[in-house]
């Protein structure tokens, strides 16, 4: 290269002349001259030539104040010394101030050109050297603001830096894989798809590999066609410069230039700037790994929380155990990427599973179905650790299955050191499995403990409620409980039917306010004489005697109820309420009065035939009596033994009914004998009656037992005669109704009002006449009738207004067969 500028400082003017004019002008350089020392040093300073060629020996300053100038000022310009022969010290303390050579003199012209050929060649090698380090250092700066962005494109600026700043033809990066021991290609220029595509080298047998093996960089140069080697199958190579990435002494790759075609060969300076590159990119590569690592666990983590989240969310929405299950083995085959999965929950006694995947074709097979004490699941349930397993089929307790499972994660599900459930989750992959699964997993795994516990509780707690329920629907008398306030909780279905009252309509309200509870005189018994008041400040249960208590329905009755309260304890075994307890005793009392009147009614029914008896006999004993007035006598007492016979008679058969001793004979019978019959009877004992039997053709046989169907007509006839005015008439009909005979008794007595229509079949209930005269009976025909038709296969029912008549109606099957005389004849 000619055209440099050389400045030469001497202070003798035919020196400076001969090297400026006839040396160094004639090679084509262009010279600058000074005779004066502090001149040179300020055209050194001030024109920043490419060389100074200086004088030792120079009054003013010498050489060496000048080198040593030209440092202090941090100058580069290379510099010749020139000085005397003998000068050693002087030459060393040049070089030691920067100088790059000297020349003694004499001396040689072609030595003096040959050392500033030399010199300017080093500088200007030098400068390209720094202007290219300066330029890598630049690229650096480009790694170290991306590997936060991508791996990928560090690897690939890499690649592209390494080729730019050796100026070769292809470039490479390779990575090693440690678990197959091989490199593989990561990034690559001008190789072409044909070898960038999956392609890897064994770290045995290739340049590459040994540059792994050693940690030393490789470089050839200037090979021929026989030298040529393969870096790959098929890829020839004229020189090649590989050098190692590593990471704290590690080697992680190799970052490699070749040439294929073109003659250039690798420097020195190659090889120094690529192995600064190699320091550069390996820490840019180990930062991008590490920072890829990095987000994914900040993200995989972050999918963590919104998975944990959504757990929670949905698992705290339900409190069924199935759906508790399926949620958390979902979310557990999503976050961990699992083939399939299962989980077991242990309630009672009785294990659980739900499955997802081909595991769930195993747990409909009782021989390949987990069982909870066995293999893996049994390690887990026996010890509440979890259960990591890379490749199953080197574990030894692993059960033996046809599923091709080979990495399993096994979780327990535990609830106070008590293992309530396990989640097993399955791949076919090796290793499939790693710690962040298992930490999710535990966490999971405490969700679900939560969660079914919480289901438990609550089954319990509804299963508790129900069977409370049930016994309060249950329980024949009204139950109903109240807050602090006095205030309604809740009202069975008794309590409902007592008082008229729905739940839904009293529930909020004050006590005293639905029922109105008083005495039987009518005197109110809330505040302080309410039982539940007195229950609470007491803490005791409070009884009241029947019947001294009465409560208003919603209807406005007044219901005579027997009563009692206690107090409803908190877990605390704070007061927090009361239960009331009632029933409704009307019933008893109607029971006490039909009693009553039926002592009243057998005492007159006995008391009336015996005294005619008693009456009879002492006439007879006491005194000589007529025969016909004897005969008389005799047949008045007759006359009441019958009666009191059939009184006695009547009420066995109620016996009998009640105990089920009562047989019927069915077969066919015809009806209109029977209702002769029984009207004729019945005239004989009265006159003042009109019987009219009325018909609708020929009336046809129906079946039962004509005994009980003549006790059934003269129940229902007497009954008639018993409530009919005089001179009334009593009417029968007979009717066919389908397969049914229904036979009326129709009167035109006082009628039965309509509270009493649903009580007249009821033993010893009888209706007033309604005039203030009593109509003597026991009350027991109509029952007796009801349950003989009933026996029968037959209804019995009445229809009645108030003051205008009742009719009795009962209906018999009809026979269906040919008429039996024509049957018999």
């Amino acid at each position: 290269m000619t055209g440099e500028r050389i400045l030469v400082i001497d202070d003798k003017p035919e020196s400076v002349e001969l090297l400026a004019e006839y040396i160094l002008r004639p090679s084509g350089y262009v010279p600058l001259v000074a005779t004066d020392s502090e001149e040179g040093l300020r055209l050194a300073l001030e024109e920043q030539p490419d060389l100074v060629i200086v004088d030792q020996k120079m009054p003013k300053l010498s050489g060496l104040d000048i080198l040593r100038a030209l440092r202090e000022h941090q100058s580069d310009i290379p510099a010749i010394l020139i000085t005397a022969y003998g000068s050693e010290a002087v030459i060393v303390e040049a070089l030691r101030l920067g100088a790059r050579d000297y020349i003694t003199k004499p001396f040689d012209v072609d030595e003096l050109l040959n050392a500033v050929d030399k010199t300017l060649r080093e500088y200007r090698q030098e400068q390209a050297r720094a202007r290219a380090i300066e330029e890598l250092e630049e690229r650096v700066r480009d790694l170290s603001t991306l590997y936060g962005v991508s791996q990928e494109k560090v690897l690939n600026l890499v690649v592209e830096t390494a080729v730019h700043i050796t100026r070769a033809e292809e470039g490479y990066l390779l990575l090693v894989d440690e678990q197959s021991n091989e490199l593989h290609l990561r990034a690559a220029q001008n190789m072409g798809d044909r070898y960038a595509r999956d392609f890897k080298l064994q770290v045995d047998d290739t340049i590459a590999g040994r540059v792994v093996r050693t940690g030393e960089p490789v470089m050839f140069n200037w090979l021929e066609a026989e030298q040529r080697f393969k870096v790959k199958t098929g890829y020839l190579v004229k020189s090649l410069l590989n050098v190692p990435l590593k990471v704290r002494d590690r080697v992680i790759g190799v970052l490699g230039v070749d040439n294929q075609v073109a003659e250039r060969t690798f420097t020195r300076n190659d090889l120094l700037l690529l192995t600064t590159l190699a320091k550069h990119a390996a820490i840019a590569i180990e930062n991008a790994r590490l920072f890829a690592m990095t987000n994914e666990a900040l993200s995989r983590r972050m999918r963590e929380l919104s998975a944990m989240q959504t757990v929670a969310r949905d698992l705290n929405a339900t409190l069924d155990a199935d759906r508790i299950a399926s949620l958390v083995l979902l979310q557990a085959l999503q976050m961990t990427e699992a083939q399939t999965g299962m989980i077991g929950v242990l309630s009672e006694g009785f294990l659980t599973w739900t499955s997802r995947g081909y595991l769930t074709e195993a747990l409909n097979d009782e021989e390949l179905a987990p069982q909870w004490d066995k293999g893996i699941v049994g390690r887990v349930t026996r010890t509440g650790l979890p259960a990591l397993i890379t490749d199953v089929r080197s574990d030894p307790e692993v059960q033996w299955s046809p599923q091709p499972t080979r990495s399993q994660l096994t979780v327990p599900i535990r609830r106070e050191d008590k293992v309530i459930g396990v989640i097993d989750l399955e791949s076919t992959e090796i290793g499939a499995f790693g710690e962040d699964d298992l930490r999710f997993m535990m966490g999971l795994a405490d969700h679900a403990a939560v969660a079914l516990e919480n289901a438990r509780l609550f089954g319990a707690v509804v299963e508790e409620q129900w069977k409370t329920k049930l016994i309060l629907r249950s329980i024949a008398d009204g139950v109903y409980t109240v807050d602090r306030d006095l205030r309604i909780l809740t009202l069975n279905p008794s309590a409902e039917q007592i008082t008229g009252w729905r739940e839904a309509e009293v529930v909020g309200r004050h006590c005293s306010e639905v029922f109105k509870e008083q005495a039987e005189d009518g005197t109110p018994l809330c505040g302080e004489k309410c039982q539940l008041f007195q229950a609470m400040e007491t803490g005791k249960p409070i009884t009241s005697p029947s019947p001294q208590r009465v409560l208003i329905g919603k209807d406005g009755r007044r219901i005579p109820i027997a009563s009692s309260a206690a107090p409803l304890l908190g877990r605390d075994n704070r007061v927090i309420g009361a239960v009331a307890v009632f029933r409704d005793v009307s019933a008893e009392r109607e029971l006490d009065r039909m009693k009553s009147e039926f002592i009243s009614m057998v005492s007159h029914q006995l008391r009336s035939p015996l005294a005619s008896i008693s009456a009879s006999a002492e006439l007879m004993l006491s005194s000589e009596v007529e025969p016909a007035l004897q005969r008389e006598m005799l047949e008045l007492i007759r006359t009441q033994c019958i009666s009191l016979g059939k009184f006695i008679e009547d009420i066995l058969n109620v016996s009998r009914l009640e105990a089920g001793w009562v047989q019927v004979c069915k077969e066919p019978v015809t009806l209109m004998p029977l209702i002769k019959r029984t009207i004729n009877l019945l005239k004989m004992k009265t006159d003042k009656h009109h019987f009219k039997v009325v018909t609708s053709g020929n009336v046809p046989f129906v079946i039962g037992d004509g005994s009980k169907i003549e006790v059934i007509l003269s129940n229902l006839l007497e009954n008639a005669v018993k409530y009919s005015p005089a001179g009334g008439t009593i009417m029968v009909e007979v009717h066919e109704d389908g397969d049914q005979v229904i036979t009326r008794v129709i009167d035109e007595g006082i009628g039965i009002p309509e509270d009493q229509l649903d009580k007249i079949f009821e033993r010893f209930h009888r209706v007033d006449s309604g005039d203030g005269q009593a109509i003597y009976g026991y009350g027991l025909g109509l029952y007796t009738s009801k349950k003989l038709t009933e026996l029968q296969g037959g209804k019995l029912w009445v229809q009645s207004k108030l003051g205008e008549g009742s009719c009795f109606s009962f209906s018999l099957p009809r026979w269906s067969g040919e008429d039996p005389g024509e049957a018999m004849s």
